[in-house]
């Protein structure tokens, strides 16, 4: 390192984000209500406890797809996530079509892998009457 910097060695600061400790993360939800948005709709609409405004902020346009599981096995299709609250913003995924499983129920869990480490602080306070995002430190 020496040889390209010289005398002036460069102080490097790193941030625990989504880069250096990407699956630290695990954000947990909830299903709160399956539905169709008509009788001939082709895709059902999952929503869940937590969306944009509870720390999911970085599905705005869809830009990160992070890892999803859920307990429940197949068959699988294609599902519309969408958040809690009654905003149209909070439509997480609606283009990009997450395959969740048919047989998925309100109160099952969704499990959001590599969230890194700002799903908290970008969760609101009382957005809408929801609380702030939960976290549990291991």
């Amino acid at each position: 390192m020496a040889d390209g910097f010289n005398d002036r060695i460069p102080e490097i600061i790193l941030e625990p984000g989504r880069s250096l400790v990407g699956n630290a993360g695990v954000l947990v939800s909830e299903v709160v209500l399956i539905s169709r948005k008509s009788k001939t709709s082709i895709h059902r609409w999952v929503y869940t406890d937590i969306g944009k405004f509870g720390g999911l902020i970085e599905t705005l346009d869809e830009a990160i797809k992070y890892p999803l599981l859920t307990e429940k096995g197949e068959p699988a299709e294609d599902v519309i996530l969408a958040g809690p609250t009654c905003d149209s913003m909070d439509i997480l995924y609606e283009n990009h079509k997450y395959k969740l499983p048919v047989g998925l129920e309100i109160g099952d869990r969704l499990y959001w892998f590599s969230t890194g480490a700002y799903t908290t602080s970008y969760s609101s306070i009382e957005f809408n009457g929801f609380p702030p995002l939960q976290t549990f430190f291991l």
